[in-house]
């Protein structure tokens, strides 16, 4: 039996570029190479796009780009459903069967590549062009998930225009929260560009650092709440996998508490009742519906420790998948192995 051809595509012009190459490596290196033959496809931060054949140690660093590499794209025309690879003044076409997508960000978790390759009739992992689009934008992905009745934080969108008024973003977020409160780039992924606000003085200095990765801007109330994370797979009949509670002594799970080993501990499962942990995953099954998302994604979720109250925070559609990674982590404790895990997603996303 012939095997699959899987180009996983990485990297990508995007703040979280450095994530990505990590996770393409743990995936690279996890893939069934009985089953599938691998095309790494990386795209630079300057936006190039190149077909790597070098080691796959190298992504972590980005030494990646420098040999072993030639230009390649996507060809949008479906009937090629292919790589094309230029070396030097000809051109050779690799017929691909799935893309497993993993690239984080703006960019390329955004529905941009999902469009490309939508045009180019190959099938890939993840959510497909608008629910892609919807998920990234957090401020938009709120009011889907407000019209299905979705449990959220208070929030406030700001654009780039209110910049010119700062008396009244203050007036806007005091009017509607007391401090502390939450600032985040309402596109951008990995908490890169958020920031805890505990008093008006460092409001705009927060606001004017979130816009540096984002047109609109989210401020949310502050909720002392234990993080839950949930990793869901599947197309139209989602499986949940055990929840898990991040414990970090970091204002909150931030850039750094994310992706560098000791600084959280995830406990697996979360210690809660079987009825807050049906109640969560109630919700997020309802959540990922409701945005139309398909093959993976990670839900972030809030239980406030006085109410117990369960709030939907963000929901990531191309998950970190790094050694410490919260998404394949969690599945691992399932009893589902990294491969078994990748297989899944892939055999999602061939199902169309």
């Amino acid at each position: 039996m012939a095997k699959q051809k899987v180009a996983v595509i990485f990297g990508g012009n995007s703040s979280e570029h450095e994530v990505s190459r990590v996770s393409a490596r743990n995936i690279i290196n996890n893939l069934d190479k009985e089953k599938y033959e691998v095309f790494p496809l990386g795209i630079t931060k300057g936006g190039q796009w190149f077909l790597y054949s070098g080691d796959v140690g190298r992504l972590d660093n980005g030494d990646w780009e420098k040999s072993n590499v030639h230009n390649a794209i996507i060809s949008p025309d479906a009937g090629d459903k292919c790589i094309v690879v230029f070396k030097g003044n000809s051109a050779e076409k690799i017929v691909i069967d799935v893309a497993f997508l993993i690239l984080h960000g703006q960019n390329g978790e955004d529905g941009t590549v999902q469009g490309l390759l939508q045009l180019a009739g190959i099938p890939y992992t993840g959510p497909g062009v608008l629910a892609s689009a919807l998920c990234m934008d957090k401020a938009s992905a709120k009011l889907i998930l407000a019209a299905h009745g979705i449990p959220q934080a208070s929030w406030l969108v700001l654009t780039e225009p209110d910049l010119k008024n700062p008396a009244d973003i203050l007036r806007q977020v005091e009017s509607k929260f007391t401090y502390p409160v939450f600032v985040k780039p309402s596109g951008a992924g990995s908490s890169i560009g958020a920031g805890r606000v505990s008093s008006p003085d460092e409001l705009l200095p927060a606001v004017k650092s979130a816009f540096q990765f984002d047109s609109k801007v989210l401020v949310e109330e502050n909720i002392d709440a234990r993080e839950i994370e949930c990793g869901i797979i599947g197309n139209d009949s989602p499986e949940i996998a055990l929840l898990g509670e991040v414990i970090t002594d970091h204002e909150f799970y931030d850039y750094k508490a994310k992706y560098t080993v000791g600084q959280a501990d995830v406990i697996i499962p979360a210690p809660l009742s079987a009825e807050k942990t049906a109640e969560i995953n109630d919700i997020a099954k309802k959540a990922y519906l409701a945005m139309g998302c398909r093959g993976f994604t990670r839900i972030d979720f809030f239980v406030e420790r006085s109410t117990e109250r369960v709030i939907l925070n963000e929901l990531n559609t191309l998950p970190g998948c790094t050694d410490s990674s919260m998404f394949p982590v969690l599945w691992q404790k399932s009893g589902v192995t990294f491969t078994q895990l990748i297989d899944k997603i892939i055999a999602y996303a061939l199902e169309g």
